[in-house]
């Protein structure tokens, strides 16, 4: 709200944050994401508690702190949530001068509720929210709560953010790409973690009637790659330097034609836990994908680790709300041949050495 020219108490502001949340306001502007923010406040008296007073969010006057929101905002955030996929809940923070928990607090738990019973997917941080979570005990066994919020940071250190992955699978980046391929209409296959783009390559000569689209977060390997679509005069081919797992959709959803493949080949697992992992496969990954690929629309998964060719197979049928099936000939677990007859240099490694590659293919059916 200060970054907006709002009053705002002092004891509710950081010191020179209000800078960087300008910058903040104008990229949501540019993107054309809306910000709500309370209309009014429900505020106390600084010298006496036990008074308390209504105030529009732009009439506070000096002497009284907010402490909840008012009903006109509750009204306001209750709707927004209701058509909410994601929602992450922060705060507000307790400033020690209330006795109980405050009403707004509740009524927006109750508001999550009636989403979470939609498939909305809910993270609650800060105590004061997750003490009005915990009063609904179906809410609170389906969510992600946090009591303290300066654990939030380290919880999402690394990782993509859930509010704005949510974000950015509702609103799309603004790309020209009529100015990438001659024809943006035709069928799109995109490969994420393409690497040095030896795959896309092959595929982009081979299949003209398709465009092809690399999503590769190290920006040497994509500067190389447009330096090679360049000089080949490719106009079904291009790269983007970009973190997939919350920046696929935004990218994908503008594109005007079908998603019909994508392909995630020998991502890097971590074999310092317990359980692989790898960076590039997240839920919101796994979801943005299903959500954008057009029916009968294939996901083709390789690596030369099985554990990890399971791990992502796993994810998609987990979270593919039965629109996902296995789509391998002959009932064998792993495809024996590479079904594109393009290679990534990782593959050819593999093979050179005489070790298996596991690959599977699945498709979306509804």
């Amino acid at each position: 709200m200060n970054g907006l020219n709002l009053p705002v108490p002092p004891c509710f502001l950081e010191k020179d944050a209000t800078g960087e949340v300008q910058k903040l306001i104008q990229t949501a502007q540019n993107r054309e994401i809306p910000i709500f923010y309370p209309a009014d406040f429900v505020c106390i008296k600084n010298t006496n508690h036990e008074l308390s007073k209504m105030f529009g969010s732009d009439e506070i006057l000096a002497g009284w702190t907010p402490v909840d929101i008012g009903p006109k905002s509750l009204e306001k955030i209750s709707s927004v949530i209701s058509s909410c996929q994601k929602v992450l809940w922060i705060g507000p923070p307790d400033l020690g001068v209330l006795k109980k928990d405050t009403l707004g607090a509740s009524q927006l738990a109750a508001s999550l509720d009636k989403s979470s019973k939609n498939g909305c997917e809910i993270f609650v941080a800060g105590s004061t929210p997750c003490k009005a979570v915990e009063r609904i005990p179906r809410l609170s066994s389906q969510i992600t709560l946090l009591k303290n919020i300066t654990v939030v940071w380290e919880f999402l250190k690394g990782r993509s953010l859930p509010g704005i992955a949510a974000l950015d699978k509702a609103y799309t980046h603004a790309i020209r790409w009529d100015s990438v391929f001659s024809d943006p209409s035709l069928p799109l296959i995109v490969d994420i973690g393409s690497g040095n783009g030896l795959f896309l390559f092959q595929m982009g000569r081979k299949v003209k009637d398709s465009n092809f689209l690399g999503l590769e977060m190290n920006k040497k390997l994509v500067s190389r790659c447009l330096n090679g679509v360049l000089l080949s005069k490719s106009k079904n081919l291009y790269f983007i330097s970009t973190d997939a797992t919350s920046n696929f959709g935004p990218i994908v959803s503008s594109y005007l034609g079908a998603l019909v493949l994508v392909t995630i080949q020998c991502p890097n697992p971590d074999f310092n836990r317990d359980v692989y992992r790898w960076k590039m496969m997240r839920r919101t990954l796994v979801e943005a994908i299903i959500d954008l690929l057009a029916i009968n629309g294939k996901v083709f998964l390789q690596s030369d680790i099985e554990a990890v060719t399971i791990g992502m197979r796993e994810q998609f049928i987990t979270y593919g709300r039965g629109k996902m099936v296995i789509d391998v000939d002959d009932g064998e677990e792993w495809m024996e041949e590479n079904p594109f007859g393009a290679r990534t240099d990782w593959e050819l490694h593999t093979m050179a050495r005489g070790k298996p590659m596991y690959r599977t293919l699945l498709r979306k059916t509804g």
